[in-house]
């Protein structure tokens, strides 16, 4: 992997667009080369971009807060500080981040990463950032996506964004770190540089799956001690409990059954009797209806026996009615056919007269058409002439307004370029007086030689500014050393008196310690032998003693309780003992865990004390040798020395500083003068050009003017003259008329009035002729239809008047009234009867029906009574009063039986619950099982890798991955300098430095020089980079950080490193403030500052 260039665009502090060429002169002839640069430059930014174009990410970022910090953007947006459109410089619309390199496949690919504001506009919304990935090779757009852009990038570069930041941004100031500390830091330091916290996560987690297993089985132990089940003896007289009230609660529910059957049967007899009693009821209205609604069955009888009449009679009527309205019809068509001839006679000479009048018009209209054309010529020639006239008559009063208006202008120019003449030579005089007056001296040379002058000023004045603020650094660094130095002499006195003080401590807690444990086993033992004086064995024992014989247990020979044993005092005054020996032996077990709890926090702090103490040594030691250099880096300024004679140092600082400073202001000041003069004396200049152009320009538009204007007072007067003979020669042609169009238009006029008035006549007539037709073909008609209607009602007359005379009951009042019901009435009259007779009919069927069915119910309940009697009031209130009695019976049963139910169910409950209990026993017992299968599994393996804090299995692993780093490290550092290697000691993670010119001598790492520790600090990163790069050649490195604080031998050493690194084929970037370093390595990429927080890159070859 190589990197070719670097290209980038309002990033930060570098504004504009930058670009570094690693294949193009001078970068591609040297392999080292140094960023220098003030701080706040924008060196870094360099390395921002660098992973801004590969990954949309740099390693600032990444430790940023994400989410709980915002910082605002235009129109009220915010972004988080991790965002990387954070860098997108303020003020722009736009930027971008671009990277060519050599992938892993030998192939050059170009990455981007560009980000713009909505609009391109510098107050838009920020867009989202944009990626691709360009084959440039084959010079094809692989993708454009950030997705695909997320999986492309580390297949064609062979490393994912921490890789990048380790194999090629080396953090070499973390392994200096990384020698100094102990096993515990070096251990997390490790897992932190080689990405590998999976393993402290892993041991975590197996000493956290043992306390969750532990957990769940204490969890289920308390289970199943909450759940217990009953004993056999009460489990079985649960059982025959429960068979006694199933056995009670079955003869219960018997006996309400019977009374349940009786109290159906009578409320089935009341339901019927109800049933009857409506039935009756409803039978009687119906009843009632029926001989209400005779007077509509007689007049039902009537309509059907006019029903076969109706049809004639209504005829008849029609007839009637039609008669008189035709002969009324008959006598109005009549006077209406001889009003119709009338006006015919009438019309006949208007319509002559009308054919005639048409005539005249049609032939005036043809003998006037030739003079019409010929006046219409005159119109035409008479408005252009006019147009002529008009256009030069408007031309001619717009020259006349523009020349006006031009002669306005020349005057206001000549008075505006006469008064910035003067501001001119004001301007030039003030410009003069800045430079100073040199003959023979162009005033642009002298302004170009001034500025010159003055930048080197405020230059030199700004670097003398800069060595003093980091003199100034120096100064407080080292100051802050020696209070560092005296406050860890101070801390370092405290610390041995502690020390001392603990471990007399530690003494005296031993001495309790020891103490209280052999009281406690006095104790025990006293407890121990007064427990078997009083156990059963004792007395089996002395029972099987022999005079004479000795005892098996004490060896004696007399056995004086042989005979006359002591009397046993009771069993509560032995279990009072009891319990008094067993709270004495605890008492005291208390006491020695109390002394043990001591004893161990005594040796604990003894042990952090005297490795804070360690710890404090080696730290006095360390601020020891940086306050030596920081005294030789303060030796080193040109103004030590000054400072150092200064009797107060920040005021000496302080004054120093404002004097700089007010020389470079003062500079500062006079460029900006001479840049003010020069800015205001261009645009006079401009607008002095401007002027006299506009001024040559309005001249010759005057003169141009002028000589229209006496061409067209010249042509007007004969425009004129043309135009006065038309117009007297077209006014003779029309006479009285005010135009060609309005003759026209009379002529037109009086001819289409003359044909209008001959077709209204036309059209009058033909309408006359056509209703005089019509009329006289209606009259015909209805005389003949008038004779056929008088025929029809002769006959139906004859015919009715006999039918009447048969019925003489009908009067003419009834039989209209029957003639008004309609058919439809007819029918629903009939149909309303017919379906009250079927009512009538199917209720007394009902009736009966039920009151069978009432005297069956009756006679199975009523077996003895009299059937005729069945019926009565007094049977039906003395099954009323059964019925009331049988559902006060039940009613009783039935609670009884809801108690005894109750209590079964509260016995079989029981049952259930205890077999309930006994098969969560049975599944908690395997359950159980499971659980200590489990908990043995986990302690095993926590045993070997668990921890809490997850260092035990960090450290193992650990441990492996020191020993593949100090391998590939040893590689590097072979190469750098033959002399060391690095190899594992002293510790479980602890590195011995191995002294090849010292007979293969181990060292301490606390034993290094500095440069010695930047070599091995650098072989350890490169190191690292060759893990995390697998066995991908890294062509290109970057170091930003870890020369700062190396004295000049050392420095020597680090610079023979990189020439290794150099000459191994690699190109390396290094970034330090350190002068000497600037001056070994002659290729340098300058990050100077230009003012407003911006910056430019320089390539430059001392």
């Amino acid at each position: 992997m190589k990197i070719l260039a670097i290209r980038l665009e309002n990033l930060a502090s570098l504004a504009g667009r930058h670009e570094i060429d690693f294949t193009a002169s001078p970068l591609v002839d040297q392999g080292l080369f140094a960023i220098t640069g003030p701080t706040g430059a924008g060196k870094s930014t360099l390395l921002d971009a660098l992973c801004l174009a590969l990954y949309g990410s740099t390693p600032r970022l990444r430790q940023a807060p994400r989410r709980d910090s915002q910082i605002a953007d235009v129109n009220a947006d915010t972004l988080t500080t991790a965002d990387a459109r954070t860098l997108l410089r303020r003020g722009c619309a736009g930027g971008f981040a671009e990277v060519d390199f050599v992938g892993r496949d030998g192939r050059r690919y170009r990455a981007r990463w560009s980000v713009r504001r909505a609009r391109d506009k510098v107050d838009g919304s920020l867009q989202k950032a944009e990626q691709s990935l360009t084959d440039l090779d084959a010079n094809q757009l692989l993708t454009a996506q950030t997705r695909e852009f997320e999986k492309l990038l580390p297949e064609r570069l062979g490393l994912k964004f921490d890789q990048f930041t380790r194999a090629v941004l080396l953090a070499q100031s973390e392994f200096a770190a990384f020698l100094k500390a102990d096993d515990n830091e070096r251990s997390e330091l490790l897992e932190r540089l080689t990405d590998t916290q999976h393993y402290s996560e892993i041991s975590k987690a197996a000493y956290q799956r043992v306390r969750d297993a532990k957990t769940a089985l204490e969890a289920i132990n308390a289970r199943l001690a909450d759940s217990l089940p009953v004993d056999a003896e009460t489990r079985a007289e649960l059982e025959r409990q429960a068979q006694i009230e199933e056995q009670a609660l079955a003869e219960l529910q018997a006996e309400l059954n019977r009374h349940q059957t009786q109290a159906v049967e009578l409320e089935r007899d009341a339901q019927l009797h109800q049933a009857w009693q409506q039935a009756d009821a409803q039978w009687q209205r119906i009843e009632q209806t029926w001989q209400q609604s005779q007077p509509q069955r007689e007049r039902l009888a009537q309509l059907d026996d006019l029903a076969p009449w109706r049809e004639r009679a209504e005829r008849r009527q029609a007839l009637e009615r039609s008669l008189t309205a035709r002969r009324q019809t008959l006598e109005d068509e009549r006077r209406q056919l001889e009003a119709c001839d009338t006006e015919r006679r009438t019309l006949e000479p208007q319509l002559s007269a009308a054919r005639e009048a048409r005539e005249q018009a049609r032939n005036a209209y043809q003998a006037a058409q030739p003079e019409l054309e010929r006046a219409r010529r005159l119109a035409a020639d008479l408005e252009h002439q006019q147009q002529r006239l008009e256009q030069q008559q408007q031309e001619h009063r717009q020259l006349a307004e523009t020349s006006k208006a031009d002669d306005e202008r020349h005057r206001q120019l000549v008075a505006s370029r006469q008064s910035l003449e003067q501001r001119l030579q004001r301007q030039r005089a003030t410009l003069v007086g800045l430079l100073g007056e040199r003959e023979g001296v162009d005033s642009r040379q002298l302004a170009h030689d001034t500025r010159s002058a003055l930048n080197d000023r405020r230059d030199r004045a700004q670097r003398d500014l800069q060595a003093l603020q980091t003199l100034q650094q120096d100064w407080r660094e080292g100051e802050r050393l020696r209070q560092e130095r005296s406050t860890t002499q101070h801390q370092l006195q405290s610390e041995r008196q502690r020390l001392a003080d603990l471990e007399a401590q530690g003494r005296r807690a031993k001495v309790q310690l020891t103490a209280a444990e052999a009281e406690e086993t006095t104790v025990r033992q006293q407890i121990e032998g007064a427990s078997a004086a009083r156990s059963d064995a004792v007395d089996r024992l002395r029972q099987q003693l022999s005079d004479d014989q000795p005892c098996p247990v004490c060896g004696g020979i007399d056995h004086p309780y042989r005979h006359s044993p002591p009397s046993r005092p009771d069993a509560t005054l032995i279990e009072a003992i009891e319990r008094q020996e067993q709270a004495q032996l605890a008492d005291q077990r208390r006491k020695v865990e109390n002394a043990h709890q001591a004893y161990h926090q005594c040796s604990a702090d003894y042990r952090a004390c005297r490795q804070g103490l360690q710890e404090r040594e080696s730290h006095l030691e360390t601020v020891t040798r940086q306050l030596e250099h920081a005294e030789q880096v303060i030796d080193a300024h040109s103004a030590a020395s000054a400072l150092r004679q200064s009797e107060n140092a920040d005021h000496w600082l302080e004054s120093r500083q404002q004097q700089l400073t007010r020389q470079w202001r003062e500079a500062s000041d006079q460029l900006g003068a001479l840049d003010e003069a020069e800015r205001a004396l261009q645009p006079l200049e401009a607008e002095w050009q401007q002027l006299s152009l506009e001024l040559g320009r309005l001249e010759e538009r005057r003169s141009l003017s002028h000589e229209r204007r006496q061409a067209l007072e010249t042509s007007l007067p004969a425009l004129r003259q043309a135009r006065d003979d038309i117009s007297r020669q077209l006014s003779a042609r029309l006479g009285h008329h005010a135009s060609v169009n309005d003759w026209q238009t009379t002529l037109e006029q009086r001819r289409e009035h003359a044909e209008a008035a001959l077709e209204t006549c036309q059209t009058r007539w033909q309408n006359l002729t056509q209703a005089h037709t019509q009329s006289t073909q209606r009259v015909a008609d209805l005389e003949q239809r008038q004779t056929e209607a008088q025929t029809e009602f002769e006959a139906l007359d004859g015919a009715w008047q006999a039918w009447r005379a048969a019925r003489p009951m009908l009067d003419d009042e009834r039989i209209d009234s029957l003639l008004a019901v309609s058919a439809d009435d007819h029918r629903q009259l009939r149909d309303a009867l017919a379906q009250q007779e079927r009512e009538r009919n199917v209720a007394s069927i009902k009736r009966e029906e039920r009151r069978e069915a009432l005297r069956d119910q009756r006679r199975r309940l009523l077996p003895a009574a009299d059937t005729a009697q069945l019926l009565d009031e007094t049977n039906t209130h003395a099954l009323s009063l059964r019925l009331t009695t049988q559902r006060e019976t039940a009613q009783a049963l039935i609670r009884q039986r809801d108690e005894r139910q109750e209590t079964r169910d509260a016995s079989q409950h029981r049952l259930r619950e205890d077999d309930r209990r006994r098969q969560a026993q049975r599944e908690g017992a395997r359950a159980r099982e499971s659980a200590q299968r489990e908990v043995d599994r986990w302690e095993r393996l926590n045993g070997l890798i668990g921890s809490a804090d997850g260092k035990r299995f960090r450290r193992i692993a650990q441990a492996y991955n020191l020993d593949h780093l100090l391998t590939h490290a040893n590689q590097h550092l072979r190469a750098l300098t033959p002399r060391y290697r690095l190899a594992r000691g002293g510790s479980e993670l602890g590195i011995l430095v191995i002294d090849g010119d010292m007979a293969d001598e181990r060292r301490s790492v606390h034993s290094l020089s500095g440069g010695e520790t930047f070599l091995v600090s650098l072989a350890l990163a490169l190191g690292l980079a060759s893990m995390a790069s697998h066995q991908l050649a890294i062509e290109s490195l970057f170091i930003d950080e870890g020369f700062g604080s190396l004295d000049p031998e050392s420095l020597a050493l680090a610079m023979d490193a990189l020439d290794g690194l150099q000459a191994q084929g690699r190109r390396v970037g290094v970034i330090s403030h350190v002068q000497e370093m600037h001056e070994r390595i002659p290729l340098q990429i300058r990050v100077e500052p230009r003012g407003n927080g911006a910056s430019q890159l320089v390539i430059r070859r001392l």
